[in-house]
């Protein structure tokens, strides 16, 4: 049995690597194609192209992964199907589950190399693109400034910047404001705030305290600002897509907007997305294989790569349009998330369990 599971896994295996290494080159070719002209026109030297596909790598996996594991099995098992070699293996007691077996684990362990890249390289891969970007477009967006700052943070202050320069690490135009219930009782207004020395520090403002009787005001031209929660990384993750986030990090955004009041569920969509989409990979297969087995000598090879694609374009229009009525509030997020793979995954069941054995 171990021997027929690597002789199955090996096909499986040489299919995939060269499905991936092939999807690979055909996507950074066709974008470094559309890429060209933004690349010379801004003077971007070679060693910053060749860096900025490198960072791409690991969101282009996320993208073409479902695909060439799908490929690689309609290939494989449906190599052995029209060779004959799986009637063979049943005619030998071998059932077809057993035959399928070493695919869907390498599936399954390919879906969990996918959540390791979705959830460590990606973000750091965008974060170096972005910062290539910035060193070397002409006329790109201020996409280090974010304006209209609004932030609550542990001990229950209203913090809001007009604006706020995450390169510098400098904001304008602030209020802070200290509740107690529903009653304000401390307000310090700024021209400016900064980070320095790992602290905060004010300028230019007034300090207001007030009671039920009495309001004290006093001004001052520089004052530190003590706060362990509000941290200039905590305000630039709002620069970040929820594609550039770790899950954790995006985790914590999530509860910094319900703290700032905000309404979290187009990001959580995002956030059970990071765990529902690598599992795309085990979940296109248990579609797949029993396709591939019912292949004949007449199958061709473009018949097995036409299935390969439809499935998958089928499986990801469900996931945008589910994402997407998830984002507006149509459906619960992690029905958003997870009704791709629930519709796949017991749409492959039935066509595992219907196959002939």
């Amino acid at each position: 049995m171990f021997i027929l599971a690597r002789y199955i896994s090996i096909k499986f295996i040489n299919v995939l690597v060269f499905a991936i290494i092939s999807f690979l080159a055909i996507f950074i070719i066709v974008d470094l194609i559309e890429n060209l002209d933004r690349f010379i026109n801004n003077q971007f030297p070679a060693r910053a192209v060749i860096e900025y596909y490198i960072y791409y790598v690991p969101f282009i996996l996320i993208l073409i992964m479902p695909v060439a594991v799908l490929l690689a099995a309609l290939f494989s098992v449906g190599g052995l199907a029209r060779h004959n070699e799986i009637i063979a293996m049943k005619a030998a007691g071998i059932s077809l589950y057993r035959i399928f077996t070493p695919v869907l684990l390498i599936s399954f362990l390919i879906s969990l190399f996918a959540l390791f890249i979705a959830n460590r390289m990606v973000p750091l891969g965008t974060e170096k693109q972005a910062k290539i970007n910035e060193q070397y477009l002409k006329n790109r967006p201020a996409r280090r400034r974010l304006n209209n700052v609004y932030l609550r943070d542990d001990q229950d202050r209203r913090i809001s910047m007009r604006y706020f320069n995450a390169q510098t690490n400098v904001g304008n135009v602030v209020s802070i404001r200290t509740l107690e219930g529903t009653s304000l009782k401390k307000r310090i207004d700024a021209r400016r705030i900064a980070w320095e020395d790992s602290v905060w520090t004010l300028y230019e403002g007034f300090e207001r305290s007030f009671t039920d009787l009495d309001e004290h005001a006093e001004s001052f031209d520089q004052k530190q600002f003590v706060d362990t929660s509000m941290r200039p990384d905590n305000i630039t993750r709002l620069l970040k897509n929820p594609e550039e986030m770790s899950y954790r990090e995006l985790k914590d955004f999530i509860e910094e907007v319900k703290r700032n009041g905000g309404d979290p569920n187009r990001w959580i969509v995002d956030l059970y997305l990071k765990i529902a989409m690598p599992f795309a990979n085990l979940i296109i297969v248990l579609f797949g294989l029993p396709l591939s087995s019912s292949q004949t000598r007449r199958s061709s090879a473009a018949k097995g790569f036409g299935i390969s694609l439809v499935v998958t374009f089928v499986y990801f229009g469900i996931l945008k349009t589910t994402q997407s009525l998830g984002h507006n509030g149509k459906l619960e997020p992690i029905a958003a998330a997870w009704l791709a793979n629930l519709i796949f995954g017991i749409a492959g069941l039935g066509v595992l369990f219907k196959a002939q054995k």
